[in-house]
């Protein structure tokens, strides 16, 4: 029997998840009777060719044109219908594996055999379960990418979303892959700071407003070692960033969730008054005279975004 070929891929320009998932979900199709590739769509983030260059591992990128008509998608890391490449019919999807809040764009995809989303520090943390159940051992590369996968996600297995499961995938993957090593942690976040001006709006992700009844707003996030150093460097450009995208797109309201990486915890500022005022309405924070509110623990964009759902559209969870 012919096996239709599987697609495995996640959103445009994915983190270290979205590409560990990709890589390490097609790797086990296969190695169960599957054909299988996986698809990246645009640039992944920096923090995916630091550990890629670290550790010798090369990514293999699928032009849409090299995909066939006859595959099924397989989408990781994310179960919205906006990033989805536009050359997949959401018809064509056959699995969704996410850790994020149940989307209201899953009832577009009428095809779906299996289903798992789970709320845990990243999806990386359920394909490496996929492996523990399946008595399947990943590859070097697999192992790799899905440990700091885990690690990025969860904020080094301290953010708030950060589960048992987690921590367990970890423990897991450091027994399948001696190359893997805590060390490299800060090694990676410190680099993974070290952000160019001229990539600073991309690594904010600050293109995708989060659309309500009565207001659009934009959550942009930034992942730093040392976060107040950072910013008396780069808070100017921030605000400006901003400020062009609140205009680009079109939104009532932007700020930034600055989280330190290797301190643990998080700086907050808005692009102006109008969002300053959103900020302290929706989340309590106190602004001081810097316009900057400190919250002294691992709050993400997710949590951010998951508090927006609860509070001005339940329908949406």
């Amino acid at each position: 029997m012919i096996h239709k070929v599987r697609i495995v891929t996640s959103y445009h320009e994915p983190d270290i998840d979205g590409i560990a998932c990709m890589y390490a979900y097609a790797e086990l199709l296969n190695k169960q009777g599957e054909n299988a590739q996986y698809f990246i769509w645009g640039t992944p983030k920096q923090e995916v060719s630091i550990v890629c260059n670290m550790f010798g591992i090369t990514l293999k990128y699928l032009k849409p044109e090299q995909i066939a008509e006859s595959s099924e998608f397989v989408i990781v890391d994310f179960n919205g219908k906006d990033q989805l490449h536009g050359s997949i019919e959401p018809n064509k999807v056959i699995e969704i594996i996410d850790h994020h809040g149940l989307s209201k764009t899953l009832q577009n995809y009428t095809s779906i055999q299996r289903l798992q989303i789970d709320r845990v520090g990243a999806a990386a943390t359920i394909v490496t379960e996929r492996y523990m159940q399946s008595k399947l051992t990943p590859s070097r590369e697999s192992a790799i990418l899905l440990f700091y996968g885990i690690i990025s996600n969860s904020i080094n297995l301290k953010s708030n979303i950060t589960k048992q499961r987690d921590i367990n995938a970890c423990k897991w993957l450091k027994t399948v892959c001696k190359d893997i090593s805590d060390e490299k942690i800060k090694e990676i976040f410190i680099k993974k700071s070290n952000i160019e001006d001229d990539n600073l709006r991309f690594e904010m992700e600050c293109e995708l407003p989060n659309t309500f009844p009565d207001f659009k707003v934009i959550i942009a996030q930034l992942e730093v070692a040392n976060i107040e150093e950072f910013l008396k460097e780069k808070k100017q450009q921030i605000l400006n960033i901003m400020q062009v995208a609140k205009k680009e797109k079109d939104v009532d309201y932007i700020f930034v969730n600055c989280v330190d990486i290797l301190n643990g915890y998080i700086i907050v500022f808005p692009a102006d008054e109008q969002s300053k005022q959103f900020v302290t309405k929706t989340f309590g924070y106190e602004f001081n005279e810097n316009n900057e509110a400190r919250i002294n623990r691992i709050i993400q964009r997710k949590d951010m975004t998951a508090i927006l759902r609860e509070k001005y559209n339940p329908k949406m969870n």
